[in-house]
């Protein structure tokens, strides 16, 4: 499994908070509205917790202070992407060339965005200005993503293995009843345990809280 995909339909805002005066009182809806990952480069932000991302502007304050408490400008991004993009926003001849920062809201990202293993490959020159702001392909980065996705892997090669061993005590208690009490403490633990693995895989790969 690779968290890091980039959605292939626009997304539709499905979260309708209240108004506030402050906008950081907005993330936890953005993060429920953007199922707990980074709009831009993707990360989950199980790994590093939810204290690593914050609210992101897409049209800066700098330049559009009206918006600064507007829940449809807001997205949800991690801290480095948030950092990178900065008050960044393309010019009218920008704009029409295409080089702006897509975002889910108003674009479809797979159309300017896609993975490729654990590095990012731009699609359009939409995609090329986000790579080259945002720095989606640095060394810590990359490498981040592969540490995350080989703790998907150990994890998911885990949970295999409790499940193969849950359904061969269950043909053993089937084949032999007289071994029920015997063999229910070993089920027990291998479903506490496949418990476990599956709330590691969903930290890692984002999804519901």
């Amino acid at each position: 499994m690779n968290p890091f995909l980039y959605p292939k339909s626009q997304h539709r805002r499905t979260q309708q908070p209240r108004s506030y005066s402050h906008y950081p009182s907005y993330k936890p809806f953005l993060r429920a509205e953007f199922g707990r990952q980074c709009v831009y480069c993707r990360l989950p932000d199980g790994p590093k917790g939810q204290d690593a991302f914050g609210v992101d502007h897409y049209r800066p304050r700098s330049l559009f202070p009206t918006l600064e408490n507007v829940y449809s400008n807001l997205l949800y991004a991690c801290n480095c992407c948030n950092r990178r993009k900065g008050d960044f926003w393309p010019t009218s001849d920008e704009m029409r060339a295409g080089q702006f920062i897509p975002n889910p809201c108003d674009h479809v990202m797979f159309d300017h965005l896609r993975y490729q293993s654990v590095r990012v490959v731009a699609r359009s020159p939409a995609g090329e200005r986000a790579e080259k702001i945002l720095m989606f392909n640095d060394d810590e980065s990359v490498q981040y993503r592969e540490f995350v996705v080989g703790l998907i892997q150990l994890a998911e090669q885990q949970r295999n293995r409790l499940r193969a061993t849950i359904t061969e005590i269950e043909r053993q208690s089937e084949l032999f009843p007289n071994r029920i009490q015997a063999l229910s403490p070993e089920k027990t633990s291998a479903e506490n345990e496949l418990i476990k693995i599956e709330h590691y895989l969903l930290r890692l790969g984002g999804g519901p809280s």
